[in-house]
């Protein structure tokens, strides 16, 4: 039955425009919920309380920041590696993680604008469409093992913190920690299924999955990234004007949940989703709205804006310095990824994945 559905969803209807439809009805719905809340803010002291940070706290959330994307560098040494591509050195794979992630955040149509960012880094070494998909594949399930185990671990440790966003839906904390649970036992499963060597796909697109121990280093990259990233979040918000002790366990569930709502809808660096989260979970723990707006701007500032400006500079040296024309090799990065793309979605209609032992 379950077979049966997924199959008239992709034939019939398509699992793009179903997932579009989602993000609409996210993105909406987020919008709807920080327009009410920014309504009611005092925005008097919301300059006021960034200006009452003091300089130890800007350099220590600087510091969080270079750490995130210092693990972020490893996503794609990691996935270059497990593709068989080990003459790309760690330079041009801290330099292509870093750029393609920052300015993807910040776009939006993150697997499409990584993509291209990523050839126009790794191009010079003979790269082809197809393996930069691959990149992106092994890099983003690195981001999603990482997700899912602090999800998991949260729900089930801490299910109050975001029962704020999910009470109107009518969902309890004893449920929120039911669902923990389950992600785990899928994780568990996951590296059950990965302890025997795994692929999928043919030709230029079969693809090895990492082993259960290679799998499980992914999970600690993902949650060394996530850890760093909300650290950023979390000094801000302790350094705001009477801020409660809030645990850091609780701050980051709410932190991860927010990330993946706002990319869930596609925006351009998750806005919306992730500020309307952030203001509906975060007061409950003692922070003030005020608090929590000041904290956020000051994290898109560090994690959103800052890297994005860098990248652009990093990515226009590296095209110069190549003696390239930049807007042509940019036009060439897009059209091979899109090529790519279009293979891929071919070989899928035409042969379904399979593993191997």
């Amino acid at each position: 039955m379950i077979k049966t559905t997924m199959d008239f969803l992709r034939d019939r209807i398509g699992l793009k425009r179903i997932l579009l439809v989602v993000a609409v009805a996210m993105l909406t719905t987020a919008g709807y919920v920080l327009f009410t809340k920014l309504r009611l803010i005092d925005w008097a002291k919301v300059w006021d309380a960034i200006g009452q940070i003091g300089t130890p706290t800007l350099v220590l959330a600087g510091l969080f920041t270079a750490a995130a994307y210092a693990t972020l560098t490893v996503y794609d040494y990691f996935a270059t590696r497990t593709i068989g591509r080990e003459d790309i050195p760690y330079p041009a794979c801290a330099i292509g993680s870093f750029s393609s992630y920052s300015i993807a955040h910040n776009l939006g149509a993150t697997v499409f604008t990584a993509a291209v960012v990523r050839y126009l880094v790794y191009s010079r070494y003979k790269i082809t469409g197809p393996q930069v998909v691959k990149i992106c594949f092994i890099a983003g399930l690195t981001f999603w093992l990482g997700n899912a185990t602090v999800l998991g671990l949260g729900f089930v440790l801490e299910p109050w913190v975001v029962t704020p966003v999910v009470a109107p839906l009518g969902i309890s904390g004893d449920m929120v920690r039911v669902v923990g649970v389950l992600i785990l036992a899928v994780l568990a499963g996951w590296l059950f299924f990965v302890s025997r060597p795994r692929q999928f796909g043919s030709g230029t697109w079969q693809i090895k999955l990492p082993t259960a121990k290679l799998t499980f280093l992914q999970m600690v990259i993902g949650i060394v990234d996530l850890a760093c990233t909300a650290m950023i979040l979390y000094v801000l918000l302790m350094a705001m004007p009477n801020a409660p002790p809030a645990p850091f366990v609780a701050v980051a569930v709410i932190f991860c949940s927010a990330m993946l709502l706002g990319f869930a809808t596609h925006a351009p660096g998750a806005a919306g989703a992730f500020e309307a989260t952030l203001l509906v979970a975060l007061p409950p723990l003692g922070f003030t709205a005020e608090a929590v707006v000041a904290a956020f701007i000051l994290f898109r500032l560090y994690y959103f804006i800052g890297p994005f400006v860098l990248a652009l500079i990093v990515v226009a040296i590296r095209e110069f310095a190549g003696g390239r024309a930049s807007l042509d090799h940019l036009k060439e990065s897009m059209a091979v990824i899109r090529e790519a793309e279009a293979s891929q979605e071919a070989a899928k209609a035409g042969a379904k994945p399979g593993t191997q032992a």
